[in-house]
C-alpha cells in the first residue's frame, strides 16, 4: 500500500492555501514562493499571536490546549477576513495539532493543508541561522506536540532550489 502523503502531481485546488508544519520547516519561505508564482496574497499568520503564545515562548514553555483554542479562534476569524479583501491567498503557521486544523477547515471549508517537512538538520540549520523567533531548543521540546497528519499533500523542503520546490508543489504554469 502506498503512502498516502505524497508529492503533488497537478494544479492547486483552492484558493485558501493553508502550509504548516513544524518550525524550521520552511512554510514561510515556500508560502512566499509558492504565492508569489501563483499570483496569490501571503499572510503568515505567527504575526497574530496571542499574548500568551509571545509569553510561553519568551519562558520556554510549551502551548497549552487553552492557549492553541484561543490563537485558533484568532485564525478562523483573522482567515475570514482576510478571504474577504484577496480572494487567493497562501497562509503558513505550525498548527501542529488534527484538532486545530480540523477547526480550521470546519470554519473555512474548502481551505486546502499542505505539510512542508524538513530534514531534522535542515531545520536546527535554518534556525539558528535565522536568531530570532524561536530557539534550536524550544523547537525541539515542542516537536514532540507535533501531530503528523494521516493523509494530504506533504511537500519536502530541504534546501533545493526553488524551482524544485515549484516542481514539488506541482503547479502548472498558467492556472
Amino acid at each position: 500500500m502506498s503512502n498516502p502523503i505524497s508529492q503533488p502531481t497537478c494544479c492547486v485546488s483552492s484558493d485558501l492555501i493553508f502550509l504548516f508544519g513544524l518550525s524550521g520547516a520552511g512554510k514561510s519561505y515556500c508560502g512566499k514562493l509558492f504565492a508569489s508564482r501563483l499570483g496569490y496574497e501571503f499572510y503568515d499568520l505567527d504575526t497574530d499571536m496571542t499574548p500568551a503564545m509571545r509569553h510561553a515562548i519568551t519562558e520556554g514553555r510549551p502551548f497549552t490546549e487553552e492557549i492553541r483554542d484561543e490563537f485558533f479562534e484568532v485564525v478562523c476569524k483573522r482567515i475570514g477576513e482576510l478571504k474577504r479583501e484577496h480572494p487567493r491567498i497562501v497562509f503558513a503557521q505550525g498548527a501542529y495539532k488534527e484538532l486545530h486544523r480540523g477547526k480550521v477547515r470546519s470554519a473555512h471549508p474548502g481551505i486546502e493543508f499542505i505539510w512542508i517537512d524538513a530534514p531534522d538538520d535542515v531545520i536546527v540549520a535554518r534556525i539558528q541561522a535565522r536568531g530570532i523567533g524561536v530557539s534550536s531548543a524550544y523547537a525541539a521540546s515542542i516537536r514532540a506536540n507535533f501531530e503528523a497528519p494521516l493523509s494530504g499533500r506533504r511537500i519536502v523542503n530541504d534546501g533545493t532550489p526553488d524551482d524544485a520546490l515549484w516542481e514539488r508543489f506541482g503547479a502548472c504554469a498558467g492556472s
